[in-house]
């Protein structure tokens, strides 16, 4: 299960700006019904394509620190990272929406998608940056 864990703005965009992979960032809050209701799809699918390559990250967006979200990580069981950026990452993404995922091919920022995915859907999109 993972552990939340704050992570600096310099460690995030290494994570983000690493053009040896490519990823999906996720976030979230505990607040988010639609977070939440998204989190079991994008676990299944962390477990399904993680072997194949697959780096998927969290980032809790919850004013009240990383406490917040780790009950529901717990609750959930998620496999994948999840860290603990707050406030600073709804001006920094410019998140107008979340759920929100960022599709991240070399290090670019190369697709937003704003709200609530199906499975099926997040899975398109999985093998569209595997591929």
């Amino acid at each position: 299960m993972a552990i939340i864990q704050p992570i600096s703005e310099a460690s995030l965009d290494e994570l983000i700006v690493n053009k040896d992979n490519s990823q999906i960032v996720s976030f979230m809050a505990a607040w988010c019904g639609p977070c939440i209701d998204e989190l079991p799809a994008l676990n299944n699918l962390y477990r399904k394509y993680r072997h194949r390559g697959l780096n998927l990250i969290g980032i809790s967006i919850d004013l009240e620190g990383a406490a917040a979200m780790q009950p529901v990580i717990n609750r959930l069981k998620i496999e994948f990272p999840v860290y603990w950026y707050g406030e600073k990452a709804v001006q920094k993404f410019e998140l107008a929406a979340i759920p929100l995922l960022l599709i991240i091919k070399q290090g670019e920022i190369v697709e937003r998608l704003p709200g609530r995915r199906t499975e099926e859907s997040l899975e398109k999109k999985i093998l569209g940056i595997l591929n």
